[in-house]
């Protein structure tokens, strides 16, 4: 995702955090039904339930790196992502011991790098899907 600039976000029960302007990786599963997953993520207009809902409405989805699996690979993949950049504690890990599964970088091609090289023997190669989703968020001007 793209954060075209930095801002204060509410994030459910995360509360507010600032999320710097750059690129976001989140990592999650869709074990039963991930084409419909990814066409709620895709959706402008939906009910918050995941911390992912809250950024997406100020982000914009820029690609998709998928890897299908029958296991849950979810936390191996966030653990690469881990050793390469700075995470958003708590973001998208309340059922797991991950620290996160949402990180920054400031470069779209060195996330979509260590994701694409994160994936273990048994995960298929992955897929990648490209996004120009813009975000239709209504903007508060600061006074």
């Amino acid at each position: 995702m793209e954060l075209s600039e930095g801002q204060e976000i509410r994030v459910g029960k995360l509360g507010s955090i600032f999320f710097s302007g750059g690129f976001y990786a989140y990592v999650g599963s869709a074990m039963n039904g991930l084409e419909a997953r990814l066409a709620r993520h895709l959706r402008c207009e939906k009910k918050f339930h995941w911390h992912i809902d809250y950024l997406l409405k100020q982000a914009a989805i820029r690609e998709i790196v998928l890897y299908p699996s029958e296991t849950r690979a979810e936390c191996f993949l966030s653990r690469a992502m881990a050793g390469e950049f700075q995470s958003v504690s708590g973001f998208g890990s309340s059922d797991c011991r991950c620290a996160s599964h949402l990180y920054f970088g400031d470069d779209l091609s060195k996330l979509r790098g260590v994701a694409v090289q994160a994936g273990w023997p048994e995960l298929k190669e992955p897929e990648i899907r490209r996004y120009e989703r813009q975000v239709e968020a209504e903007k508060v001007e600061s006074k």
